[in-house]
């Protein structure tokens, strides 16, 4: 009974598969399970792309600010050095201004004592004018002047010749790194020595130091090369 009965659904079966409308329904079926298999696939391909997407950019993000951190190390160093070439060029501008002031306080005095000064300060411009006063020998041919000056008793123009002389003093002792000479050290009210110091017009012929008219200045190692001009 149970063997003729399953003849009879297997025969059944096998007409029903036969059916156009069966099969195109089985056809349906088995296309909607693939594409959702498919659909599985692509959607965990997408997610796998997106992964790898993120990484990469993740990468390129962090070489970024690997590269930013180095350009903001780069513009620091930049800005150090600007600052530091600012600094400097003001400096000059300054050194220069009063370079400037000099040399306009200069074209003020006497007829004579630029007459005397043209030996030294040769040329008619500023720039000729620094080339000159940062020799030495001009530095030492103008304290001479301003020397004989005092003790010949002219100390009218002394302030202007003084800031001459102490300006190129100083800017010739900025061009060694340890300067050959320093302006020698007096003291006020110190008794006055005259292996040290020169006693200028119209002094006592000893006591203390009451005022120094000229500068001198000794060598490194002590030497005296150019005597204080003083007043006692």
């Amino acid at each position: 009974m149970d063997k003729e009965w399953d003849d009879d659904f297997i025969e059944a079966l096998m007409v029903s598969l036969q059916d156009k409308r069966v099969i195109e329904k089985i056809q349906a079926i088995a296309e909607a399970g693939s594409y959702s298999q498919l659909g599985e696939h692509k959607e965990l391909l997408k997610e796998k792309e997106k992964e790898k997407e993120i990484a990469k950019l993740q990468q390129e993000l962090a070489s970024k600010k690997a590269e930013i951190s180095e350009y903001k190390i780069m513009i620091r160093h930049l800005n150090e050095k600007m600052e530091s070439y600012y600094n400097e060029l003001q400096k000059r501008r300054a050194d220069y201004r009063e370079a400037e002031e000099l040399y306009e306080a200069v074209q003020q005095l006497s007829e004579t004592t630029k007459s005397s000064l043209k030996g030294i300060f040769k040329g008619g411009s500023v720039q000729e004018f620094i080339v000159c006063g940062v020799q030495y020998e001009n530095i030492s041919s103008l304290w001479d002047f301003i020397k004989n000056e005092i003790m010949e008793g002219r100390e009218q123009e002394r302030e202007t010749l003084l800031a001459l002389f102490l300006y190129f003093f100083q800017e010739y002792s900025k061009t060694y790194d340890t300067p050959l000479y320093k302006i020698q050290e007096v003291k006020m009210n110190e008794v006055f020595r005259e292996d040290l110091y020169i006693r200028a017009l119209n002094s006592k012929i000893s006591g203390n130091i009451m005022d120094v008219l000229l500068p001198g200045y000794i060598s490194i190692n002590g030497k005296t090369i150019k005597k204080s001009v003083v007043r006692i």
